[in-house]
């Protein structure tokens, strides 16, 4: 419904973003699964992009290259240790690491009361079921 009432606003195109990790009631990946319903439900024309590397081609920022330099740091600094089977992190404020265990095959939830979900709320944005 949301995209067709934005074709029917005169937008040309919309956006739709899937999480890797979702499941979907076929075997198809999630990308492709919502594309093809997308253009069944619709009647649209519709595309899968996967970005991976398209994505993380673009030039790296400054805080990127900082986080890069303060997260490959504290792994050499583990490697030295002799700490391994350790995830290197971001913990609020701190570079930190944890268990291997305690994130393998575990997904990581946004909640619809996140400050980013609030903002996008605001902004028209779309969150399927939210």
């Amino acid at each position: 419904d949301k995209i067709k009432k934005r074709m029917e606003m005169g937008k040309a195109y919309s956006i739709v973003a899937v999480a890797e990790g979702i499941e979907v009631p076929s075997n198809e990946k999630p990308g492709f699964y919502f594309a093809r319903e997308i253009q069944e439900q619709t009647g649209f024309e519709t595309r899968e992009t996967v970005l991976g590397y398209i994505q993380r081609g673009g030039s790296p920022s400054p805080y990127d290259r900082n986080l890069g330099t303060l997260l490959g740091g504290h792994a050499a600094h583990l490697i030295h240790e002799g700490r391994f089977g350790r995830m290197v992190a971001k913990l609020g404020n701190r570079i930190s690491d944890v268990p291997l265990e305690e994130v393998a095959g575990k997904l990581s939830l946004v909640t619809p009361d996140t400050d980013l979900v609030v903002q996008g709320k605001r902004m028209g944005i779309s969150f399927g079921i939210w």
